[in-house]
């Protein structure tokens, strides 16, 4: 595991970034081998840590920690981060990548990763948000064609954590809109309604209508409303698979 900014001085020069069109970071090589291989005619072939070909660049056998800052990839059309697998030591540790001024960007797919600290500009918000409904709708598909494997609490869970993500990234867009105080007032008045709907006291009621009241000015009664909404939904789905735990446990 590397820096990501450190990596990037290493393998692409500044000078050379604006020539690039696609970039891929993956964990596994392109026969899908997680670490390298010597069996592999890929992995012995080309240096699976150092492979590109401009304007297409591609590293396998890779891992990034910190913020990756890739706005001197002014041309950059495509980009596809990845790990591999469910396992987190597998999964790249990126916590903010910088593309907000890749405006040619028309594909972005990402393997999970922290959505909430992506610096995307407006135009990429679109994509990034097609690319998340894309992933959710075909783990749905999955879960459908193979119904019979999964249990009602198999797919609340999965529910459940669909609409955490959804949260997560509409979160991440507002606060993208606000100054750090605004941002701050926002993560408070998301923790307010968490604190009404656990301790529903005539306290915690008062803080929320206070911290709602000190953001309508920046965030409109609307989209407020539909952030609440989510973490409403979000508790009820919790209670509703700790009761099927309890009874499965019965």
């Amino acid at each position: 595991m590397v820096n990501a900014n450190e990596w990037l001085d290493e393998k692409i020069p500044k000078l050379q970034r604006a020539q690039a069109t696609h970039l891929t970071i993956c964990r596994q090589c392109q026969n899908g081998h997680t670490p390298y291989q010597n069996g592999c005619s890929y992995c012995k072939n080309i240096n699976p840590n150092n492979f590109s070909n401009p304007p297409k660049y591609q590293f396998d056998n890779t891992i990034l920690e910190g913020e990756l800052d890739l706005n001197d990839f002014v041309n950059l059309q495509y980009l596809y981060v990845y790990g591999v697998g469910q396992d987190q030591d597998q999964q790249q540790k990126l916590i903010n990548i910088k593309i907000d001024k890749c405006n040619k960007l028309t594909t972005l797919q990402f393997n999970n990763l922290p959505f909430s600290k992506i610096t995307i500009g407006e135009n990429k918000q679109l994509i990034a948000d097609h690319n998340r409904l894309k992933n959710q709708v075909e783990k749905l598909t999955n879960m459908i064609r193979n119904i019979k494997d999964f249990s009602l609490g198999d797919i609340k869970a999965a529910t459940k954590k669909m609409q955490e993500e959804n949260l997560e990234y509409q979160v991440a867009i507002i606060k993208s809109k606000l100054t750090e105080d605004c941002q701050l007032l926002l993560e408070t008045l998301l923790e307010a309604q968490q604190e009404v709907l656990q301790n529903d006291s005539t306290f915690a009621r008062k803080q929320l209508e206070k911290f709602k009241n000190r953001l309508s000015d920046e965030i409109t009664a609307e989209e407020i409303q539909e952030l609440l909404g989510k973490i409403v939904e979000i508790n009820e789905l919790e209670v509703q698979l700790n009761n099927l735990k309890f009874q499965e446990n019965k």
